[in-house]
C-alpha cells in the first residue's frame, strides 16, 4: 500500500478516474463526484489562496494498491471527506488518522493551540459514523443533505413573473455581471451600484477540463435600471462519462428572492440537462437551502453528519 499526496499535473485524471468508477459503481455520491473535485481545485482553491487561506488541493492524499486508487482523503477548507473504495473499509482509520496529522494546517488555532478538527461522514456509511463517535468525534446537529433529480423523468417549465427571462451563460455576454451576481447572493450586505467582484475564481474555473461540457444558467431582469441585471445565477459541471451533473454555486440576489425566480431557475437547468443526455443531477444542501432544493423537485439521497473533534 502506497500513500502519497495529490499532484494536480500527475494525478487528475487517474483521481477523476477513481471517482467516476466509485459512482458508477454505487450510483450515490458516497464518494465525491469528479465535478465537485473539478470545483474544488478549479474554483475555490482560487478563492481559498486570494484569502490568504490555504489550498484544499494541496492536502489531498491518496491511498493506491497495485498502483490503483483505493481511497483519498479530500479536504474542502476547514473540512475532510474520505473516498474509500468497496472492499477496502478497513482503511478508514488509518486514513481518519492520517487526516488528523497531516490535515492540520487546514484549520484555524484557537488560543490555546488546538483546532476544532472537522470529519464529514456519510449516514448511509455506518461504520464511519461508529469509528468516529468512538474515537472521540462529537456530531453536531445540524446535517447536509445530498439531493438529486433525474431531469429526464420529470416534467417542468420555467414560469417566471413578467419582465423576467431565463438565458443560459454563452447567451449573456457581461462576465462581471454574472461573477458580481453570484457572490451578492452569498452576500447581500455588499449591494451597491459600483461594487464588483474579483473575478479570478470565475476565470480560474475555465481552466477545468469540465468547463466545455459545462454551462451557466441564470436569470436577468430585463427591466432591471441598475448595470446588473442578472437576478440568479449558477454553474453546472457535466460529466459526460458517468452523465451526471453537479451544480455549484447556486445563488439567488436577497432582493429577488421569493419571486420563484431560483426555482425557475432550477427548472432551466433540469431542461438543459435533458437536452444533453445528463442522467441525475446532483446538488449539496443545508438548512433552509434543503427546503429550496426539495421545492424545485429534488429528492434527499442521503444524508451528512458532520463530526467535530478538539485535537
Amino acid at each position: 500500500m502506497e500513500i502519497k499526496k495529490f499532484n494536480l499535473s500527475t494525478d487528475l485524471s487517474k483521481l477523476e478516474k477513481y471517482l467516476r468508477d466509485q459512482y458508477l459503481e454505487n450510483k450515490n455520491m458516497t464518494s465525491w463526484l469528479p465535478e465537485r473535485l473539478h470545483d474544488l481545485i478549479f474554483r475555490m482553491d482560487t478563492q481559498y489562496a486570494n484569502a490568504g487561506r490555504l489550498k484544499s488541493s494541496d492536502y489531498i492524499f491518496i491511498w493506491e494498491d497495485n498502483n490503483e486508487i483505493v481511497g483519498c482523503i479530500l479536504p474542502d477548507g476547514d473540512a475532510i471527506y474520505m473516498s474509500i473504495k468497496n472492499g477496502y473499509e478497513n482503511l478508514y482509520k488509518s486514513i481518519v488518522n492520517y487526516a488528523e496529522k497531516n490535515c492540520k494546517p487546514l484549520f484555524k488555532k484557537e488560543e490555546d493551540g488546538s483546532i476544532d478538527f472537522l470529519v464529514i461522514a456519510n449516514d448511509s456509511l455506518k461504520y464511519r459514523k461508529e469509528y468516529l463517535e468512538q474515537n472521540g468525534y462529537t456530531r453536531q446537529q445540524e446535517k447536509d443533505y445530498d439531493n438529486f433529480v433525474y431531469p429526464q423523468k420529470i416534467n417542468v417549465s420555467i414560469d417566471l413573473p413578467e419582465g423576467y427571462k431565463l438565458v443560459y451563460g454563452d447567451e449573456y455576454t457581461n462576465e462581471e455581471n454574472k461573477s458580481s451576481a453570484c457572490n451578492l447572493g452569498f452576500h447581500p450586505e455588499l449591494e451597491d451600484p459600483n461594487y464588483r467582484i474579483d473575478m479570478s475564481s470565475y476565470n480560474s474555473r475555465k481552466k477545468s477540463p469540465m468547463y466545455k461540457d459545462s454551462f451557466e444558467c441564470l436569470i436577468i431582469d430585463e427591466n432591471a435600471k441598475e448595470q446588473n441585471n442578472v437576478c440568479s445565477y449558477c454553474f453546472v459541471y457535466v460529466d459526460k462519462s458517468s452523465k451526471t451533473a453537479f451544480i455549484e454555486p447556486v445563488s439567488t440576489r436577497e432582493k429577488y428572492r421569493h419571486k420563484g425566480i431560483g426555482t425557475a431557475m432550477m427548472h432551466g437547468v433540469m431542461l438543459k440537462c435533458k437536452e444533453l443526455g445528463v442522467e441525475k443531477c446532483y446538488v449539496n444542501s443545508y438548512d433552509w437551502r434543503r427546503k429550496f432544493y426539495n421545492a424545485s423537485g429534488f429528492t434527499t439521497e442521503d444524508t451528512i453528519g458532520f463530526y467535530h473533534k478538539k485535537i
